[in-house]
């Protein structure tokens, strides 16, 4: 039985990354688990952020441990401004989990490089998809649409 899918990422996904980026580059997931971060941490320098704090320290991977703010939904921004790497090389939104719970990374893109590629999972799903295409919008970058995922070209 595979180990992808599920709440995790896609085997498809994990593929596409390993065929764009190249492996032992720096990559930021958004929303550590036991998949993602497990398949990755052990082809990048990976930093981890993570609310919930059963998912920390479970893999090789820099943890970046930011608290839900109940005021905006989304990870507290003070902490992902004093943790996140300046440099990296492709940045995974996977995270915070449930549908609809991902809307604070429109709102706080000021907070990420604008010249990596962004991969959004779980665009199977409404609001995963339709912030995937207000991003695309907003940035204006091109985008492609996979099964379960989309990412956000430079």
């Amino acid at each position: 039985m595979s180990e992808f899918g599920g709440s995790g990422i896609t085997e498809e996904l994990f593929d596409w990354i390993v065929k764009t980026i190249p492996l032992g580059k720096t990559m930021i997931e958004l929303g550590a688990g036991y998949v993602s971060t497990k398949f990755l941490s052990g082809k990048y320098k990976l930093y981890s952020v993570e609310n919930n704090a059963k998912y920390l320290n479970v893999y090789p991977s820099t943890y970046i441990y930011a608290p839900i703010d109940t005021a905006t939904g989304w990870y507290y921004r003070k902490a992902l401004e004093e943790e996140l790497p300046k440099e990296y090389d492709c940045l995974l939104v996977d995270g915070p989990a449930g549908e609809g719970s991902r809307w604070g990374f429109l709102h706080n893109l000021d907070l990420f490089r604008s010249d990596v590629p962004i991969v959004v999972d779980d665009t199977w799903r409404g609001a995963e998809k339709e912030m995937l295409l207000k991003i695309a919008e907003k940035t204006n970058r091109k985008y492609e649409l996979f099964q379960n995922f989309g990412v956000i070209y430079i």
